[in-house]
């Protein structure tokens, strides 16, 4: 949940974050890549429909579903310019059934056979990553002012759950 928390406290939309939350919590060893890939400012994406799909400055989080899309239409290839491989694209391509491979400094996305992914139990997260995705999630607080009371946030005197 923090996973998908964070991905919204960045701005990324829910059902990517959610899918990035699936592969996270398959594939607990690309949580490391997550966090440099939050890091990274939300920039305009260029999407090269004329032959297969190719994709330059791709923003992972917010972007990986169109090259899902693109690979379960029969758009072939989709080329992920100037991106090396690493542990969450591999994670969130596996949460799809996508084969990953490298070619030069290109990724080159492709059908693979679907395996339904296997979910650990329990995983030891590092305090320091933790700590990051809770300010990540912070982001998605609203703040603890009285325009905020005002604009409807918060239980209020009348909630009785």
């Amino acid at each position: 949940m923090m996973v998908l928390k964070a991905c919204r406290g960045i701005g990324i939309p829910v059902a990517q974050a959610k899918d990035v939350a699936r592969a996270v919590a398959a594939s607990p060893e690309s949580l490391e890549a997550l966090l440099l890939h939050l890091a990274q400012p939300l920039q305009e994406v260029n999407f090269d429909f004329s032959k297969g799909l190719k994709i330059k400055k791709i923003c992972l989080l917010r972007d990986f579903s169109t090259c899902v899309d693109a690979i379960q239409s029969e758009t072939v290839p989709v080329v992920i310019k100037s991106q090396l491989s690493d542990p969450l694209i591999v994670a969130m391509a596996a949460l799809h059934g996508i084969n990953v491979a490298a070619s030069g400094t290109d990724l080159v996305l492709m059908k693979g056979s679907a395996k339904t992914p296997s979910f650990s139990k329990r995983s030891n997260v590092d305090l320091n990553n933790w700590t990051v995705l809770c300010n990540y999630a912070a982001l998605t607080y609203v703040p603890e002012t009285e325009a905020s009371r005002l604009g409807g946030a918060g239980a209020g005197l009348t909630d009785n759950d």
